[in-house]
């Protein structure tokens, strides 16, 4: 009879328990549903331009270099870029490491700095396209009288002309009878972009080759005028060279002639 009553005794425990434990859980359950446990307010964010790979100074930016990541909006850097169009092909003033916000103080439009290669020459990587040229930036001396008064700035479209005295013979083994010693004068390059200058000096951009025959030409003794272009003129002149006997014709000037010496009288 004692079994019987200490079975009851632990029947009437265990079901207390559990149903302790059922309201319990009810009780969480309801106060959840209740809105008794507050989710965390959402963060407000904001699209930020970072650079996606490291960009070193006096770079052409382009796509491949630039990602979009979101900041929290009280953490956006006041100068950053929302829209990776507004810095694709300007150009970096300083080096930008990867992740970091792109600031309009570290671009410009290209004007008051300069890139060795040109935007249209770069591959998605940054890097210059397998068939581009080997560019290159050089520097030539211009007085200010051969450079528009002086009035050449960086930005500037210019067409680059060469004049020297030529003597064939000094050139060439066999010269045709009619072929003589004479100022000559040539357009040689079209449409070059001053990247920079210091005084008389002018930066310019052109491959290697090009490179190459300026320095020839400035060597030789040549003199350099540069020819300043109007803006959005890209016409070319595609001129043919002068010399004495083209200009004199062109301009009907006077031939000197050998005239007898009057007679003694």
């Amino acid at each position: 009879m004692q079994d019987g009553s200490k079975r009851r005794a632990r029947l009437v425990l265990i079901v207390g328990v559990l149903l302790a434990v059922f309201a319990g859980v009810g009780t969480f359950v309801y106060a959840s549903g209740a809105g008794g446990v507050q989710a965390a307010p959402a963060i407000p964010t904001t699209p930020v331009v970072v650079a996606a790979r490291e960009i070193p100074a006096k770079t052409t930016i382009t796509q491949g270099d630039l990602k979009v990541v979101e900041f929290n909006l009280d953490s956006k850097p006041g100068a950053a870029l929302a829209k990776q169009e507004d810095a694709i092909g300007k150009v970096t003033t300083t080096p930008i490491s990867v992740g970091e916000p792109v600031l309009l103080s570290k671009l410009n439009d290209g004007k008051t700095g300069f890139v060795v290669m040109p935007l249209d020459a770069l591959g998605p990587d940054g890097a210059p396209k397998a068939d581009a040229p080997f560019f290159r930036a050089f520097s030539v001396t211009v007085p200010d009288a051969e450079a528009v008064g002086g009035n050449v700035a960086p930005g500037d479209i210019i067409d680059l002309l060469v004049s020297f005295n030529f003597d064939p013979q000094k050139i060439y083994d066999r010269t045709r009878p009619t072929q003589t010693s004479d100022t000559t004068a040539k357009i040689i390059l079209e449409k070059v972009v001053v990247l920079a200058r210091a005084g008389a000096v002018y930066t310019i951009r052109g491959n290697t080759d090009t490179a190459e025959r300026i320095a020839y030409l400035q060597g030789a003794g040549g003199k350099l005028s540069m020819l300043l272009r109007a803006p959005k003129d890209e016409r070319a002149a595609n001129t043919g060279g002068q010399t004495g006997p083209g200009v004199i014709a062109e301009y009907k000037i006077k031939v000197p002639e050998k005239v007898l010496a009057p007679a003694p009288r």
